[in-house]
């Protein structure tokens, strides 16, 4: 049974029936009509320059960070923001972790996120551009814990003030390519190249604000981006495609990229050990993402007999994770498969470390998805003029 958060997805994206859209309508129509005032009225006060961006900036007197433009000087070190303007399950934390691989081979890359969903508090360092540091998902949050295992070459700060965090990464770590995950609607902190990134199958659902709508800032905001990223999970006809490129060209002025997602490979979440697609069939699969049907798309192949979707960030139990298996025996599923975002929730669970009582349930392997995007990051980088 769907959820209430389920449901009002659904109708974001204009997937529910009239008597459910009428109902939310009614219901969010004040709020998001409250939201747009403040919004807009934020970005207007950044537009007579009552409100200002801050650049990264390091104290020369004091080994203290500082934000007085008239103690400190402006460092060389630049700011991406991976961003977007719809609510979550858009891609960013992939595109982010392909952005900190590349421009790793070139400087010092550093990736920052707010750390949502964990529980830390003030600047953490969640790994260094040698190890993780910090390697528990439920303190730093799915998504940096994810970056952090990912990671190549390059450190990880999670800090929920993106200023702050950017002048400590600076500071303490030398960073000299700051790529934040998320941030777009953060305009404390200024940017040197700003990708805005849309789910070509979702694009702008119903092309409302929040809650109205799945919009998190107006369409006219786009303006604000160097660059656009359609993301394509769905393997999406080229005609729809070139419509919203062209859509997106002709209105604002700014070059479109394609990205397009496919599953690379799959991996027991246990033991880390890459498991042969061609054995993969007869699966059952459970996520906790923005858009989980996307992710159950990928598995139409490898005969998917059902699934169990979580509220975005879910914060998983052994009861969860005993009843889904319980589920895919009741299905007869040779193997559940989940997200990377979740695996990194639910590794150190005593059910997926120590194993389980009902040894007959616990036979059936829990796999993850590797998704990788498939990005010209340096045809990118030329086009929106961005000098590593």
């Amino acid at each position: 049974m769907k959820n209430f958060r389920q449901l009002v997805t659904e109708f974001h994206y204009n997937k529910c029936g009239i008597l459910l859209s009428i109902i939310f309508f009614i219901l969010f129509f004040v709020p998001a009509v409250f939201y747009s005032f403040v919004i807009k009225l934020k970005n207007f006060l950044y537009k007579l320059k009552i409100l200002s961006e801050k650049s990264i900036c390091v104290s020369f007197s004091s080994n203290s960070i500082a934000f007085d433009d008239e103690s400190a000087y402006k460092n060389n070190s630049k700011i991406i923001c991976i961003g977007n303007l719809t609510t979550g399950g858009v891609g960013k934390t992939p595109v982010t972790i392909e952005f900190c691989k590349y421009l790793s081979k070139y400087k010092k890359v550093l990736s920052l996120s707010r750390g949502y969903g964990g529980k830390l508090k003030g600047v953490n360092i969640i790994r260094d551009y040698e190890k993780i540091l910090i390697d528990d998902a439920a303190l730093s949050g799915d998504e940096v814990n994810l970056i952090a295992k990912n990671a190549e070459n390059f450190a990880v700060v999670s800090s929920s003030d993106r200023l702050l965090g950017a002048n400590f990464a600076v500071k303490n770590l030398d960073a000299e390519i700051i790529v934040m995950d998320d941030g777009f609607s953060n305009r404390k902190i200024k940017k040197d190249l700003t990708l805005l990134l849309f789910d070509i199958n979702k694009f702008i659902g119903n092309g409302f604000l929040l809650p109205l709508g799945p919009l998190r800032e107006p369409l006219g905001e786009i303006k604000r981006a160097d660059g656009i990223i359609l993301i394509d999970k769905e393997n999406t006809e080229n005609v729809q495609i070139e419509r919203i490129s062209k859509f997106l060209e002709e209105k604002f002025k700014k070059p479109v990229f394609i990205s397009k997602f496919r599953a690379d490979y799959f991996y027991d979440i246990k033991t880390g050990e890459t498991i042969n697609t061609s054995e993969i069939q007869d699966v059952f699969a459970f996520s906790a993402i923005g858009q989980p049907k996307q992710f159950y798309h990928y598995l139409k192949p490898y005969n998917l007999l059902d699934t169990r979707s979580f509220d975005d960030h879910y914060v998983y139990n052994d009861e969860d994770i005993e009843n889904i298996k319980a589920l895919a025996k009741k299905y007869g599923a040779k193997y559940i498969i989940t997200t990377e975002k979740d695996a990194v929730k639910i590794v150190s669970l005593p059910v997926i470390k120590d194993g389980q009582k009902n040894s007959a349930v616990s036979e059936t392997k829990i796999l993850a998805m590797k998704l990788k995007p498939e990005i010209d990051i340096e045809k990118i980088l030329a086009e929106t003029g961005f000098k590593i």
